[in-house]
């Protein structure tokens, strides 16, 4: 049987570990491990955290957030101008409001114009009533022109008002809800972006006169119409339910 001194042994060794030195000599080698060693610890900490810590702050939202009952308290202002039309005016008539008018707490949710007019040719038998056609000016005026519930445009030939409706506030409603938060603050960072509904726009309004279906009556060539603009702001309120 063949004996092995220590000496040998460790040249032995030396000649199996040749390779491995040799490989670790190379620079390019070195840097190469050291990244791949850099990304497995960034990789194994992701993991950590997303495993661990992540699930954790989420037990703890759901652990100390409170449910709040979200609601609103409005108020509006309205402005008004009454202009005599003659038949085939196409005029446009500027409406505007500021900060002040209302309480720094309160948001523009929304705008709603009322156009009236009634026929002001009392003859026999009647004068058919005139045509109105009434519209809301796209603007840079800070609305929401694209919402799906807005009525900007409207006509009327029977003596009708004529309703039209500007959503201002994004997804204002003033419907109560319940939100889920961790305080009263968070529960209403949704309702006080402030500059919605604030400045001016233009009502455009369209008159065609009627003219009476009896030969012998007077005809009139002229119609009084009336634009009512509403302002409807609000205050959001949270309580927190027990």
């Amino acid at each position: 049987m063949q004996h092995w001194g220590w000496g040998e042994i460790m040249a032995q060794g030396s000649t199996s570990f040749t390779p491995i030195l040799t490989f670790l000599r190379d620079e390019e080698t070195r840097g190469a491990l050291v990244f791949f060693g850099i990304v497995m610890i960034l990789v194994t900490s992701k993991i950590y955290y997303s495993i661990a810590v992540k699930d954790s702050e989420l037990h703890d939202e759901v652990l100390y957030a409170d449910e709040w009952s979200i609601t609103f308290l409005e108020e509006s202002t309205t402005y008004s101008e009454t202009l005599l039309l003659s038949d085939g005016d196409d005029v446009d008539i500027e409406f505007g409001i500021d900060s002040s008018v209302f309480s720094a707490e309160h948001r523009i949710g929304y705008v709603q114009v009322t156009i009236s007019y009634s026929e002001t040719n009392q003859v026999v038998g009647g004068d058919p009533c005139d045509s109105v056609q009434g519209g809301m000016v796209q603007s840079d005026y800070p609305a929401q022109w694209t919402a799906e519930n807005n009525t900007l445009t409207g006509g009327s030939s029977s003596c009708q008002d004529i309703s039209l409706f500007l959503l201002t506030y994004p997804n204002y409603d003033g419907q109560s809800y319940t939100r889920t938060a961790h305080n009263q603050v968070i529960a209403l960072d949704e309702w006080v972006d402030e500059g919605y509904g604030i400045g001016s726009f233009d009502v455009n309004i369209k008159l065609e006169v009627q003219q009476s279906q009896i030969p012998t009556q007077n005809n009139d060539d002229d119609e009084t119409v009336q634009i009512d603009v509403t302002f409807v702001a609000f205050e959001a309120n949270a309580e927190k339910l027990s």
